[in-house]
């Protein structure tokens, strides 16, 4: 029986140099998600609000 819960690569890594710096790109998908990417990166932004919120507080 396969086992479904593994990534699995959604397209092949890349570079992108910018500057002195090199970044590796990469994407992977989850099977057991139950959150869309937007609805994760909503989340993060909403995360560094109140961190920001409470800093200046």
């Amino acid at each position: 029986m396969p086992d479904n819960s593994k990534s699995v690569a959604l397209g092949e890594p890349y570079k992108r140099k910018i500057g002195k710096v090199t970044f590796v790109v990469s994407s992977f998908g989850n099977p057991k998600t139950t959150k869309t990417a937007d609805e994760l990166i909503l989340r993060m932004l909403e995360s560094n609000i109140n961190n920001l919120q409470e800093r200046s507080a």
